[in-house]
């Protein structure tokens, strides 16, 4: 089910792309905006159209069964905590970037926060609903916890490179890394905590300092890309990232520990764990 939902976005938007690109230049719009362009925001908005049919065929169609549900305190809390502990941790790692020169300070606006952090809500809220809501919990009933986060991080991971630039396909696999073990995270935190919004925060936070961070500096010294990554993907491809997810799932575990002597362990009320699969911490 899940690849035909993926076939018939994608036959979609690439139908429709054309029209919508001849459309927009016809009238100025984006103009001189190359056609992948307009190929991936049809894809995501048909990936969005199709969500709900989608699970509604795969038996998912409540708020709990994709992770929505939660006392409203609890929401306030994890939100906010995975979104602070993740903007600290990647202002964190940006800043000992600027102190080894690989990044260089081009002045800050206010204005250059309203569109990360804009960005930031929206793609944590969409991307979390789609690869741990939808795609993790429709694979964990039929593979269990530990198969489930491991696939649907990898397919977290790939498919933010189905237009990477050539120019920095040698980037992408330490960036495909990178991001499973983000996704993973990410997984962790919807098992661990029991909803969607501990992740969200998380995601949406990361999203938002890695933006407010490309906003507000520029390529500096290029001899530590390897530590800092570069491009469009500066920060995920490069080994200090390892570090950083290391210290933020840390600090994260903390957090439910907290949270779990307070209300409970939150993968209890996802269901049973099939046998072997267990989640750390």
């Amino acid at each position: 089910m899940l690849g035909i939902y993926a076939a018939a976005v994608l036959a979609t938007a690439l139908v429709l792309s054309f029209p919508v690109q001849s459309v927009c230049e016809h009238f100025g719009w984006f103009a001189g905006k190359p056609w992948d362009k307009f190929f991936r925001r049809c894809a995501m908005i048909m990936a969005v159209v199709g969500l709900w049919p989608m699970l509604r065929t795969l038996g998912m169609a409540t708020w709990e069964q994709v992770g929505l549900r939660s006392p409203p305190l609890l929401i306030l809390m994890r939100t906010a905590a995975g979104w602070m502990l993740a903007f600290l941790m990647v202002n964190l790692l940006g800043g000992v970037a600027l102190f080894a020169g690989d990044r260089v300070w081009n002045g800050f606006a206010w204005a250059d926060v309203l569109k990360p952090l804009a960005v930031g809500v929206g793609v944590g809220v969409f991307e979390e609903l789609f690869f741990r809501g939808v795609i993790f919990g429709a694979l964990r009933r039929e593979w269990g916890v530990a198969r489930a986060l491991w696939v649907s991080s990898l397919l977290y991971a790939v498919l933010h490179f189905w237009s990477a630039p050539p120019k920095e396909v040698a980037g992408v696999l330490p960036a495909i890394v990178s991001l499973t073990a983000l996704g993973a995270l990410l997984t962790w935190c919807y098992v661990r905590s029991g909803s969607l919004f501990l992740s969200v925060g998380v995601h949406a936070g990361a999203v938002t300092a890695l933006r407010i961070l490309l906003t507000v500096t520029e390529e500096g010294r290029q001899d530590v890309d390897w530590l800092f990554g570069s491009g469009a993907f500066v920060l995920v491809n490069g080994a200090a990232a390892w570090p950083a997810l290391l210290l933020l799932w840390l600090a994260l575990a903390g957090f439910e520990r907290v949270m779990t002597r307070s209300y409970g362990r939150g993968d209890q009320k996802l269901g049973k764990n099939r046998a072997g699969d267990t989640l750390p911490g």
